[in-house]
């Protein structure tokens, strides 16, 4: 038999396709909704074993599959839940808005799960969005990526630019990775007129690189909480340096850290982000070292 919870959903996306306003019945499965999720999202982080972790994260993915198909749930604050390891983005032109979260198992590893909904003129439209970075048979810093092959992380940040006069979103984002390292997410989400894509050519490592990337990764080592950060006055992108922690370590990433200099990402007229040294940028006196950046919260000692 349905539950209640599922009949009531069902209803109301019957009848308020086009509300953006939830009346009081839709706000009141929302509100519960959310309870649910608040309750259920710690513990894919910190239950006891990996089994009660996964069906955790499995437990938040299928409730917000029913409650993310209410069309006024893009306008919902989910205010509690994004304070439960959830993180839950929306760009500021209310077009987009990306729900994720990673589960960390027991071993260090991490999946990450989320959904991505756009706002197109009389719709609102819904990707669920599940980790496929084990699936993948080669590097993706070249690929344009659909929602069905999203590569994961646990974005923190969304920017919006403009290139080629079509609005694009920069997307920072984390990925505990395995135990021995973890990494940083730069990347490009855009609306194309079939699906939205992750990943674009964006990224160029100089003003005299011939090809440009659709992402960039950086691997460190697991104890390094790596992150970007956008400094909003000077439109750019800061991001640690990394190096070996010791000569014989160099190529392998699982032993890198940041060197304490940093790069810098400037976007040019084109909308191309080109990377340079923090040094061959004049940012005044006092700015050489990025103000402290909220990052996401990595997994107890014990866990990793």
């Amino acid at each position: 038999m349905a539950s209640r919870f599922t009949l009531l959903c069902l209803l109301i996306f019957g009848n308020a396709l086009s509300a953006r306003t939830p009346d009081s019945t839709t706000f009141r499965i929302l509100t519960e909704g959310e309870n649910r999720l608040k309750t259920i999202a710690p513990k894919f982080i910190a239950a006891r074993t990996d089994e009660e972790r996964t069906d955790a994260a499995w437990q938040v993915y299928r409730t917000l599959d029913s409650l993310l198909a209410l069309p006024e749930s893009f306008d919902y604050g989910w205010d509690s839940l994004k304070s439960k390891t959830v993180s839950i983005l929306t760009s500021p032109d209310k077009k987009v808005k990306l729900y994720t979260w990673n589960l960390i198992l027991t071993d260090g590893s991490f999946k990450h799960f989320g959904y991505l909904q756009t706002r197109k003129k009389k719709s609102i439209e819904t990707y669920p969005l599940l980790d496929t970075t084990t699936q993948q048979s080669k590097d993706i810093a070249d690929e344009e990526l659909d929602p069905a092959a999203w590569p994961g992380a646990l974005y923190y940040k969304l920017i919006p630019f403009k290139k080629n006069r079509k609005t694009m979103y920069l997307l920072f984002g984390f990925d505990g990775n395995t135990i021995h390292s973890n990494k940083a997410v730069m990347e490009v989400l855009w609306l194309s007129k079939a699906a939205p894509v992750f990943g674009y050519p964006a990224f160029r490592q100089g003003e005299d690189d011939p090809s440009a990337e659709c992402r960039i990764i950086m691997e460190c080592h697991n104890d390094v909480k790596l992150s970007f950060y956008y400094e909003e006055k000077k439109h750019i992108v800061i991001a640690d340096k990394l190096a070996p922690s010791f000569p014989e370590a160099k190529d392998d990433r699982y032993y890198y850290i940041p060197s304490g200099d940093y790069d810098i990402y400037k976007r040019n007229r084109r909308g191309t982000w080109i990377r340079s040294d923090l040094k061959d940028w004049d940012l005044g006196q006092g700015e050489m070292r990025p103000a402290p950046v909220p990052r996401p919260a990595p997994p107890a000692p014990s866990e990793k």
